[in-house]
């Protein structure tokens, strides 16, 4: 799949925005989505009027100045799970069936919703995210950024993405996020910039500003950022990136990303089962579409895979699109929120401690791949506070 090359429909807003979203990983050496190749034509069927070609798994078909028609005998509806589509794409005779996919995409899997319905929502905990501009009314996110911040942004930029609203709603989504109730701080900048390191380094620097006004209990904890800021193939100024990131963790803030660090990139991508999203043994490291294979010693594998994100394309023009594949992008925000949930269960404990807690309630399979548990994780939290309380009653008076 070309993702650097219009789809038809798409304008440089859009190819932006799949070039971030497929070129975030860091540079370990593994394949990278940008190379991807289309996969074969799953079949070929005779009709009265010759012959079409039945769409390929994980093909983008995504309707967006107007609607994408999807006959029968153009599709497979087996592969529906494994396609990119949105709103906008009408797969005929089988409408229920993309709508089911869509609202099963919402679940964040991994036992998350029940974190949920516990009241462990991230509440109370304030994080941030560097990326992409976007639109604050969509409901899934709407009145929790506390403050929009840009660099190098103009009048002649859009003022949404695919790729901001999508990462927002993956941490912060009332229906889809890991933490459905963070405070966030917001700061777009352009990524498809060459000086984007510059501008995230700005952009950092006015997050650490910020933190100096508030309040203890509301400081920023964490920031969730979809790229790989020192690859020189694509930004100018790694330094700059790298000099903002010690800055940031000597004020305290948590700084997660996509390079090569073993500080920053945490969380990897990798997919669970579409239909038993909960079962973390079913897990497993990459994309559906068999990229992103080789993860770093120190990441754990967070899910990217079949998710519904959501979507603006203008002001009250609020919609969902199903990304069957997902990237790099998309793990960074879900192990950001999970995060804000460990805060919300311990706010004493710092961003490096709740790290080592992920590490060490990781689950690991037979082959030795090692996986975000969120629920382990919030077990391992939880008992550091009953840790806490039994150490004040042994030395109380």
């Amino acid at each position: 799949r070309d993702y650097y090359a219009s789809r038809g429909r798409g304008d440089v807003y859009k190819r932006q925005s799949l070039f971030f979203l497929c070129s975030c990983a860091p540079n370990t050496g593994q394949r990278g989505s940008g190379s991807q190749t289309e996969p074969p034509i799953a079949s070929i069927p005779e009709t009265s009027t010759g012959t079409i070609e039945v769409l390929a798994p994980y093909s983008d078909v995504r309707g967006f100045d107007e609607v994408n028609t999807l006959r029968s005998g153009e599709y497979v509806p087996a592969d529906m799970i494994t396609y990119w589509f949105n709103q906008n794409t009408l797969f005929e005779g089988n409408e229920a069936l993309a709508a089911e996919i869509m609202e099963t995409g919402k679940n964040p899997g991994l036992h998350v919703q029940e974190l949920h319905d516990r009241g462990i929502t991230g509440k109370n905990v304030t994080v941030a995210i560097i990326d992409q501009p976007l639109l604050p009314g969509h409901p899934e996110y709407a009145g929790k950024i506390e403050e929009y911040y840009t660099v190098g942004l103009t009048e002649k930029d859009r003022p949404s993405s695919m790729h901001g609203p999508a990462v927002t709603s993956l941490l912060a989504g009332n229906s889809i996020g890991t933490a459905p109730d963070v405070r966030l701080y917001y700061a777009a900048i352009k990524f498809w910039d060459r000086n984007a390191s510059e501008m995230a380094g700005q952009a950092l620097d006015w997050m650490i500003e910020q933190n100096k006004t508030l309040p203890e209990s509301e400081k920023i904890r964490a920031v969730s950022v979809s790229a790989d800021l020192t690859n020189t193939e694509y930004f100018d100024h790694p330094e700059v990136w790298d000099e903002a990131v010690k800055r940031a963790r000597e004020a305290g803030i948590l700084v997660l990303d996509c390079r090569a660090d073993y500080d920053t990139c945490v969380f990897w991508p990798s997919f669970f089962d579409f239909d038993q999203r909960d079962d973390i043994t079913a897990s497993k490291i990459g994309t559906p579409d068999g990229d992103f294979l080789e993860c770093p010693v120190q990441a754990l594998g967070t899910p990217v895979g079949y998710r519904t994100t959501a979507e603006v394309s203008s002001e009250g023009e609020y919609s969902y699109s199903y990304d069957a594949s997902g990237g790099h992008s998309w793990a960074i925000p879900y192990g950001t929120g999970v995060l804000a949930l460990g805060w919300q269960v311990n706010p004493s404990l710092t961003g490096q401690e709740l790290l080592d807690l992920m590490r060490q309630t990781a689950y690991q399979n037979d082959s030795g791949d090692r996986f975000l548990d969120p629920a382990a994780f919030i077990d391992a939290v939880q008992s550091t506070v009953h840790e806490n309380q039994q150490e004040q009653v042994l030395i109380s008076p």
